[in-house]
């Protein structure tokens, strides 16, 4: 546990960082960029963490809207916090707006007030502060080749937090990865020529009964789910393409790959059935699910309960999404937590109305508290606290 005084002095830095650090959520929130294309995101953050003393690698890692900023030394141990800045498709009053709905803008806002305010007592710690740009987590998860690329090694600790309708530190996230099963067929007239054909969007119909035939045999916390997104172009004739979204889940990366054989085993029955052609592409990466640290996350409880919160949820997987951050848990020591809007909506993230909280009041009153919970733990590995397991 932190020394009162200490303690003090940190809550009190990010007490004057916290004008900037809403500043930082609101102009991430009004202008919104969907992945891997934030660049006035990436270069605000990086341009705002350089007026307080950071060091700035920008684009990293051949990653265009990626980004590494740091302030320390090689005395201690590194300790990163990881802002997300990415928004979401679909939005607005005709659906094509992109928006903050999932609040990566207060993501990005409270990893950068939990550097701020560690920076401002830097002399009483030794050690490095590490803010990393991670971009396009809805879409392509850009964790993912930075961990392979080791952009996480010999992290002694790496801090999230998220919004959620509830407050939670055993947080859950399934493996995930996502694939496009193509049917190529042969059209023909569908009442005098119907003989001749095969039909692509059969072939898709029976994909999706495979998938819901087996689903009785997988583990509860398996998730399969599709959408057809070709399925012909007029109904008097035979399709001779179709096609099908299908995102793959489960509790643990491993198995996820037992999954996904049975899953396209689906498919290629279907083509088997039909005579079609069935060809897939698979996703460029692949989300693992979080490894928990118990000590790190005993050292966020703690510092949670310094503020006020006690009461946490456990993470639930059979109600769970997914997330990149999980490939980081397996290169790093991870905490990665949520702080509950419940009292402000019932709408969760990727829902029209959690934009009306994610920028809000009560919104920045979280924030305050993420940073000086994410800084508070960090402190405490600084100083000493070993979260190898």
């Amino acid at each position: 546990m932190l020394d009162e005084c200490i303690k003090k002095q940190l809550w009190d830095a990010e007490d004057t960082i916290a004008p900037l650090a809403e500043q930082v959520s609101e102009c991430i929130f009004k202008h919104p960029e969907l992945g891997d294309r934030e660049f006035f995101s990436a270069g605000y953050l990086t341009e705002e963490i350089a007026k307080l003393g950071f060091k700035v690698e920008f684009p990293y890692m051949g990653i265009p809207t990626a980004f590494r900023c740091e302030l320390g030394d090689e005395e201690g141990p590194a300790v990163c916090f990881l802002a997300e800045y990415d928004a979401l498709p679909g939005y607005g009053p005709n659906h094509d707006a992109p928006a903050h709905a999932c609040g990566h803008n207060w993501i990005a806002a409270s990893t950068f007030a939990a550097c701020a305010a560690l920076a401002k007592i830097k002399p009483l710690f030794k050690g490095k502060i590490v803010y990393i740009g991670t971009p396009a987590e809805e879409n392509t998860g850009r964790k993912v080749d930075m961990a392979e690329k080791g952009a996480f090694d010999g992290m002694a600790a790496a801090f999230q937090m998220h919004l959620d309708q509830d407050f939670s530190v055993d947080t859950v996230t399934l493996a995930m990865t996502d694939f496009v099963f193509e049917f190529h067929g042969v059209a023909a007239h569908a009442s005098s020529n119907a003989q001749n054909g095969i039909n692509a969007l059969e072939a898709c119909n029976l994909a999706m009964a495979g998938i819901n035939a087996i689903r009785q045999h997988l583990e509860p916390d398996v998730r399969v789910h599709y959408t057809v997104m070709n399925g012909g172009m007029a109904p008097n004739i035979v399709p001779d393409y179709a096609s099908m979204a299908v995102f793959v889940r489960a509790g643990q990366k491993d198995y996820l790959e037992e999954v996904i054989e049975k899953v396209l085993n689906c498919g290629r029955g279907a083509a088997l059935m039909t005579g079609a052609k069935f060809e897939f592409k698979r996703a460029q990466n692949t989300y693992y699910d979080i490894k928990r640290n118990k000590k790190l996350n005993d050292i966020m409880k703690g510092q949670l309960a310094g503020l006020g919160i006690t009461e946490l949820a456990e993470g639930d997987r059979y109600h769970s999404g997914s997330s990149d951050i999980g490939n980081v848990s397996y290169a790093c020591p991870t905490c990665y937590s949520t702080l509950g809007v419940g009292k402000m909506t019932k709408a969760g993230p990727h829902e029209e109305d959690f934009l009306r909280i994610v920028d809000s009041e009560g919104a920045h009153e979280l924030l305050h508290l993420a940073a000086k919970a994410m800084a508070g733990a960090a402190l405490e590995v600084y100083l000493g606290a070993d979260v190898t397991e």
